[in-house]
C-alpha cells in the first residue's frame, strides 16, 4: 500500500520531521498514514496533537479523512489563524476576543480612506491594493511619518470597533506566548503537524519555535511558494535546519497524478530559479500523456476555439489564469464561469485536462517582479494536469516580458527569436 518513502515517514519515530514533498505525491495520505501508526503505538497523544492546514476548505476535507480513517476526532485541525484565534480566545485575557469580529474588505478600506483624508495630497488617488503593496514600501516612499501615523489609528479604530484581522491574530498570538498564562497553552499541545508549510512567513516560524512542541512534522513543497504577496515566504521552509538543528528531511518525489510528459513540462520553468530544494521527481503512470503548445495572436479568437475542442473530448476540462482580470476575458468571451480559475485559486486541485494561459494576465512589472515566485506560480498551474495539458503561449515575444521569457522555455523557436532580438537591440 506504501511506498518505501511513504513507510520512511510514517514509521519514523524522529521528533522532528520535515517532510518535502513534490506534486501529487500523496502527502495528504502519508500524513494519514502517520496518524495511524502513532495512535498505534500511542506516541501522539491526538487530545495534545495541533494539525494545522492552510485553508478553511483543507481543513474539512483532512477532518473528513481522518473520519473515513476511523482516527480520533480530538485531533485540533484548523487553519493557522483559527489556532491563534481558539487559544487567544479562551486563554489571553487582555482581551475579551468574544466580541471581536474579523474586519472586511469592504470595511477596511472604508475605515482607511477616512483615516487618509487628511494625507489626500501626499499620496493622491492611489489604489490602496497599490499603496499598500509589499508591506506599504510605496506609501513609506511617499510619507514615511504619514504612513506610521495612518498605522496608529488604523489600529486605535479596530481596538475600539472590536475588530481584528488576520495578522492581528498573529501577532497577538505571538506577544501572547510571552506571558505567564502561555504556560497553560505550552503544557497542553505538545504535537504539531503543520502542511503547506513552505507558503508560511517568519512570525508563524517564530510562533512553532516559542510553543515549545516535542514533536514536530512540517510538510511542504518551495517549489510550489506562490504567496508572496501575503507576505508569505519559502525561507522558513528553505533554512528549517537552521532553527531545528535536529530536523530529518524526508522526501516524497513520486508523482501520482500526472501522465510523464507533463511531469517534464511543469519542471522546465524552474530550471533558472537558484534558492530552491533539489529533488528528483519520479513518475509512477508510465503513459506519455498529451501537452501540446498553442500560439496565440493577442488578436484572434482562437483560445475559445481550443477550448470548444478539448471540452468536446473532456467536460472537465479547466482554463487556469494568472490573474483575476485574465480569467474575467475569458469568461467575457464565452467560457462559463465554473471552467476558469485562477491558478492560485486551483492549488492543491488536480484535473483531467488543463489549458493554462500564458499570454496575457501575468505580472510584467519590472522593477518589483519576484521572477522566481512567477516560475513556481506556473510550475503550480501547470502540475495541476493528470492526463493532457495545452499550454498557450504568444506568438510575437518580447525578451522584456516575463510572461514571454517564459513561454520561452517551452519554445525553440522564442528562445531563438528573444536571442535574436537581444542581438538586434545589442547592435
Amino acid at each position: 500500500m506504501w511506498s518505501e518513502e511513504q513507510k520512511s515517514i510514517i514509521h519514523s519515530h524522529h521528533q522532528i520531521k520535515q517532510v518535502i514533498a513534490g506534486a501529487g505525491s500523496g502527502k495528504t495520505a502519508t500524513m494519514i498514514g502517520l496518524l495511524q501508526e502513532r495512535e498505534k503505538d500511542k506516541t501522539f497523544l491526538p487530545e495534545s496533537t495541533v494539525i494545522v492546514t492552510f485553508t478553511k476548505k483543507a481543513t474539512k476535507e483532512f477532518k473528513e479523512r481522518c473520519e473515513k480513517n476511523n482516527l480520533s476526532p480530538k485531533y485540533h485541525i484548523s487553519t493557522f489563524h483559527a489556532f491563534c484565534y481558539h487559544i487567544l480566545k479562551n486563554y489571553d485575557p487582555s482581551k475579551n476576543w468574544s466580541k471581536y469580529k474579523l474586519l472586511g474588505e469592504s470595511k477596511k478600506w472604508e475605515i482607511s480612506k477616512e483615516i487618509l483624508f487628511p494625507l489626500r495630497y501626499e499620496i493622491g488617488g492611489l489604489p490602496f491594493p497599490i499603496l499598500f503593496k509589499n508591506n506599504g514600501n510605496y506609501f513609506r516612499e511617499l510619507s514615511s511619518v504619514g504612513y506610521e501615523s495612518f498605522l496608529t489609528n488604523f489600529k486605535s479604530w479596530k481596538n475600539k470597533n472590536h475588530y481584528f484581522e488576520f495578522d492581528d491574530l498573529i501577532s497577538d498570538f505571538l506577544n501572547f506566548l510571552d506571558t505567564k498564562e502561555a504556560d497553560l497553552v505550552k503544557e497542553k499541545w505538545k504535537s504539531l503537524i503543520i502542511d503547506e508549510f513552505q507558503d508560511t512567513d517568519e512570525i508563524q516560524l517564530q510562533i512553532i519555535k516559542k510553543m515549545n512542541f516535542h514533536s514536530i512534522t512540517v510538510v511542504g513543497d518551495d517549489w510550489q511558494a506562490i504567496y508572496g504577496f501575503r507576505g508569505a515566504t519559502p525561507k522558513p521552509f528553505l533554512d528549517f535546519h537552521k532553527h531545528f538543528p535536529g530536523v530529518v528531511p524526508y522526501f516524497l518525489s513520486t508523482n501520482y497524478r500526472s501522465k510523464d510528459s507533463i511531469i517534464q513540462a511543469s519542471l522546465l520553468p524552474l530550471k533558472p530559479n537558484k534558492d530552491k530544494i533539489p529533488k528528483q521527481v519520479q513518475t509512477f503512470r508510465k503513459e506519455k500523456g498529451i501537452f501540446s503548445i498553442e500560439r496565440i495572436k493577442e488578436t484572434e479568437t482562437k483560445p475559445m476555439a481550443i477550448w470548444k475542442e478539448w471540452y468536446k473530448k473532456d467536460p472537465n476540462t479547466i482554463v487556469l489564469t494568472r490573474s483575476n482580470f485574465r480569467k474575467k476575458e475569458w469568461i467575457d468571451a464565452g467560457l462559463p464561469k465554473e471552467q476558469v480559475m485562477t491558478i492560485h485559486s486551483a492549488k492543491g486541485l488536480e484535473f483531467t485536462t488543463v489549458i493554462l494561459d500564458l499570454v496575457l494576465g501575468w505580472s510584467e512589472d519590472g522593477e518589483t517582479i519576484n521572477e522566481a515566485e512567477e516560475r513556481r506560480i506556473l510550475y503550480v498551474g501547470l502540475s495541476r494536469a493528470k492526463d493532457n495539458l495545452v499550454l498557450l503561449i504568444p506568438d510575437k515575444t518580447k525578451p522584456e516580458r516575463l510572461a514571454d521569457r517564459m513561454s520561452a522555455d517551452f519554445s525553440f523557436r522564442n528562445r531563438f527569436r528573444n536571442r535574436t532580438l537581444r542581438w538586434t537591440r545589442l547592435w
